[in-house]
């Protein structure tokens, strides 16, 4: 017997359970008519199903690409951030500097 030691471990997933729930066709019988239209309501309802995944899945690698991009602009601000901070913190230096000489000037006069 094979077990499998996971199988509690296993993420669940909705969509290939909801298409592996649907019953196979069997064919024959006599509701073919009644079946034949079944099957087209689950095939038409099962392509609609897969045309809005790949619609989602096209949504979501649009949304990481665009993500990846704001992340890049946020790092290249940030760094601009930084260099604007340390040229702005070597510029007060300097006025400070500016006036202590000032001060001094003016005292000795």
């Amino acid at each position: 017997m094979v077990a499998n030691d996971n199988a509690g471990a296993l993420t669940p997933r909705g969509v290939l359970g909801f298409i592996a729930s649907r019953l196979a066709p069997t064919g024959g019988g006599p509701l073919l008519p009644i079946r034949r239209t079944v099957d087209t309501m689950e095939d038409t309802d099962l392509q609609a199903l897969m045309a809005r995944l790949e619609l989602l899945i096209t949504r979501v690698e649009q949304l990481k690409s665009q993500n990846g991009l704001l992340l890049a602009q946020e790092k290249t601000w940030r760094e601009e951030r930084a260099h604007l901070i340390e040229k702005n913190e070597i510029a007060r230096r300097k006025v400070e500097s500016m006036i202590s000489r000032l001060k001094a000037l003016e005292q000795d006069s």
